[in-house]
Formats: structure tokens, sequence, C-alpha cells
């Protein structure tokens, strides 16, 4: 089995370019040890890997503000004929940041998120996990972790 670790810049450009293609994330809350995974859409600066989602009210802003400990998949769906996934792990209130209008920050995330909204969770990334089996062909190990 290949182990070989990826060069920083060249994962960096392989995460934007798997972030860029991509529109749809999986967020995963967690509280009382019952879990909830939520599809939703995303948006990115282009700059770093920051992610902005608008959730709706729901069980999922209850459950991070009990645990503020969240994961995100992200996948190519099968019919591409790929084995790609994404995992991005947040922990920490400061890394997940509800914005609301008026607050500092909501403009430049309303300029980011598509259609007017009254909330946007802007989600700080701690760990990119990217799993692509393509990465084996220029010797590379399949998974490849970019710890932020």
């Amino acid at each position: 089995m290949i182990k070989q670790k990826m060069p920083e810049e060249e994962l960096r450009k392989e995460i934007r370019s798997f972030l860029d293609k991509r529109k749809v994330l999986v967020l995963c809350t967690c509280s009382n040890n019952i879990p909830r995974a939520t599809p939703m859409d995303f948006y990115t600066e282009k700059d770093n890997f920051n992610i902005y989602v608008g959730p709706a009210p729901g069980r999922k802003i209850k459950n991070m503000e009990e645990n503020p400990n969240i994961s995100i998949g992200i996948y190519t769906p099968m019919s591409e004929g790929k084995i790609q996934g994404m995992q991005i792990t947040a922990s920490g209130k400061e890394r997940l940041i509800f914005l609301k209008e008026r607050d500092n920050g909501f403009e430049k995330a309303q300029k980011i998120v598509r259609g007017k909204r009254k909330l946007i969770l802007k989600i700080i990334p701690e760990k990119i996990e990217l799993l692509d089996y393509d990465f084996i062909k220029n010797g590379y190990s399949r998974l490849q972790i970019l710890e932020l």
C-alpha cells in the first residue's frame, strides 16, 4: 500500500478543486448521543476553506449550541465513476460562528451565500480529509489530510 503524503501546496489545490465542483454537504451534529445528518447547500471563500451555510432553525442549530463539534461529509456520486469524498472537522464555538443581520461579518457572508438569509453559519475547518483513489496513480496515498 502506498503511504506517500502529497505536498501541502498540491493538496490545497486538490481540496479547492473538489470544493469548487460541489454544492451540497452533509452536516453532522450530535446531542445527548443522538446524531443528526443534514444535507445543505454550501458556499466557500476563494482564499481559504471556510464554509458558509444558511441553516433554517431546527435541531441542528440546537445540537451545535449544546455540542460544538461537527463533521461535514461531501462526496462525488458513484454515477461519476470515481471514489472521492471529503470529511471536514470543526470543534469549538470559535470555529462555528453564527452570524445574524447587523453582526460584524454578516454582510461579507451574505455576499458569499446565495439568497437572502437571516442566519448564516461560518464554519472554520480544523482538519480536512480528502479521499481520492486517483491519487494512487501519482504515487500518493488515497487519503490525504490537511490540518489547519
